[in-house]
């Protein structure tokens, strides 16, 4: 049995790891005002590698803030105050223990938003501009700029140049700014912040996270108070109030549309079926999904199992989370962490088993909330529609949400066992019914035996029925009989012709039919 490791030792660690986090923000946002200073006090007169002077700098950074802002001016121009608030977005993040994801493609998309923005500058002022070396776009926006306008330069000269000229600075700036702001990727509670220096009064928001019990409250703007009322501070409420509006009557339930079974049988309709509900509470996000995994990474290095979970699988009732472990880890040291798993995860229960055929062990997780399995759903799939099986049953979904649709003619014994309440009936009734959408009378024959007569007694009247739902032992016996009478029969019948399954007897019936020949055999 794995040893466990002590308690301070993981809170100990998470400790450290937080305030690694809370300097690493310092630290950003010390530079991100360090930057600007430097910016916002720049000199063309001051030393630099554009300037030679003697004199001493008048850079608030001094002699480092005059040569970092002269490079910058140089190549980016006035566009460079753009790279702040990336940052500054950076440092929030690490401060409130967010984790920085996809940084590479947000410093990519800001570089990407500024360079089109100084191609749009450069177009405004190609020359240079006092106090700037490289002018409004810089040196990328003075090459840019350039290029486009030699190809204008083809063009005859009339008074339309100069619209299409300001048209393409103003498509680039407009595509610039977007990518800029869609870098920084700001999230809901970092939006409300905003708004709150605004001057508005809004409630912080977040997401609730279905992996971790902890519920987060949903963002919602509220109405300003009156002037002479004084600002009322309100508390977080656990679950958002959803009465937005008063309570109006409920509209009467669509009654069941009438569905012929005995003159003229048609397959049924999906309106027979109640449509899925909307679903309630919000939908796992990245960020979340990227958090726990992490978390578990932490949890499973506390118990000296190194790896790295490498694919998250999230579905309607449990997550499961991939884990790619080091060379010379044992997949049973990890299968026999799962309770621990499941107590350092704060989750009801933990299923730890490797994955045939690949290398990675799963470990799946419950989530918060579950998802409902609606009938409706999985009849209107196109797995159930593009199903080639004789007697297709629908059994349910796995854990990616995907429908599970079965055969039962390869499996005749089907045994359905449980617990009470397992869900035995409702899993029955499902069976029943998916073989009703599929199969009219002429294809489809059953025989239902209820000695409780509270289960099938609502099937009585469908014309699939060979006899009466049968409720009586004697009964049920006798028709058992039949039906061990019929199977002995399509056996004989079977062996005449020298076939082994139903399939292929039918297959000859057709091409005996065809051409006009009498099934037999010669013996002797």
């Amino acid at each position: 049995m794995a040893s466990r490791a002590p308690v301070w030792r993981e809170t100990v660690k998470r400790g450290v790891v937080r305030s690694g986090s809370m300097l690493a923000a310092a630290g950003l946002m010390l530079g991100a005002i360090l930057l600007t200073l430097a910016l916002a006090s720049y000199h063309p007169s001051d030393p630099s590698f554009n300037t030679a002077s003697g004199g001493p700098a008048r850079n608030l950074i001094g002699g480092l803030g005059a040569y970092v802002s002269d490079i910058l001016f140089t190549w980016v121009g006035p566009a460079v105050f753009l790279f702040l608030p990336l940052i500054i977005v950076a440092a929030l993040r690490l401060w409130r223990g967010v984790p920085v994801t996809g940084w590479k493609e947000r410093a990519f998309g800001t570089l990407l938003g500024i360079a089109l923005i100084d191609i749009a500058l450069g177009l405004v002022e190609a020359g240079a501009v006092s106090g700037l070396p490289g002018g409004l776009g810089g040196i990328i926006g003075l090459t840019s700029s350039s290029v486009i306008r030699w190809f204008l330069s083809f063009a005859p000269e009339a008074p339309w140049i100069i619209w299409v000229k300001w048209g393409i600075c103003g498509v680039f700036a407009i595509f610039g700014l977007v990518i800029w702001a869609r870098s920084l990727g700001l999230d809901a509670d970092e939006r409300a912040w905003l708004l709150r220096r605004n001057g508005k009064e809004v409630v912080e928001a977040g997401t609730e996270d279905d992996l971790k019990p902890a519920p987060r409250v949903a963002s919602r703007e509220t109405e300003p108070a009156p002037r002479a009322a004084a600002p009322e501070v309100k508390s977080r409420p656990i679950i958002a109030d959803r009465q937005v509006a008063p309570a109006l009557a409920k509209p009467p339930k669509p009654k069941q549309a009438s569905f012929d079974l005995k003159d003229k049988f048609v397959l049924p309709g999906l309106d027979l079926l109640n449509p899925a509900p909307p679903t309630s509470g919000t939908t796992l996000d990245k960020a979340a999904l990227e958090k726990n995994a992490r978390l578990l990474e932490t949890v499973l290095e506390d118990f000296k199992v190194k790896g790295t979970i490498v694919e998250v699988r999230p579905g309607p009732v449990v997550t499961m989370y991939e884990l790619e472990p080091e060379s010379g880890i044992k997949a049973s040291r990890v299968i026999q962490l799962a309770d621990d798993i499941a107590r350092n995860m704060s989750a009801l229960s933990a299923r730890v088993a490797t994955i045939p055929g690949r290398t990675v062990i799963g470990i799946e997780l419950p989530n918060a909330k579950r998802e409902s399995v609606v009938m409706h759903e999985l009849v209107a799939s196109s797995a159930f529609e593009d199903q080639t099986a004789q007697l297709p049953i629908i059994l349910g979904k796995n854990i990616a949400g995907d429908p599970v649709i079965a055969d039962l003619a390869p499996m005749p014994h089907l045994l359905v066992a449980g617990t009470t309440g397992s869900g035995k009936s409702v899993g029955l009734n499902a069976m029943i019914c998916s073989l009703l959408y599929r199969l009219t009378p002429e294809q489809c024959r059953m025989i239902m035996i209820d000695p409780k007569m509270l289960e099938l007694s609502i099937y009585d009247d469908i014309p699939h029925l060979l006899s009466p739902v049968v409720t009586e032992p004697a009964k049920a016996i006798r028709a058992l009989k039949w039906a061990v009478e019929q199977m002995e029969d399509r056996y004989r019948m079977m062996a005449s012709i020298g076939v082994r399954s139903l399939g292929s007897y039918n297959e000859k019936v057709k091409q005996a039919r065809a051409k006009g020949q009498s099934l037999g055999r010669r013996v002797q």
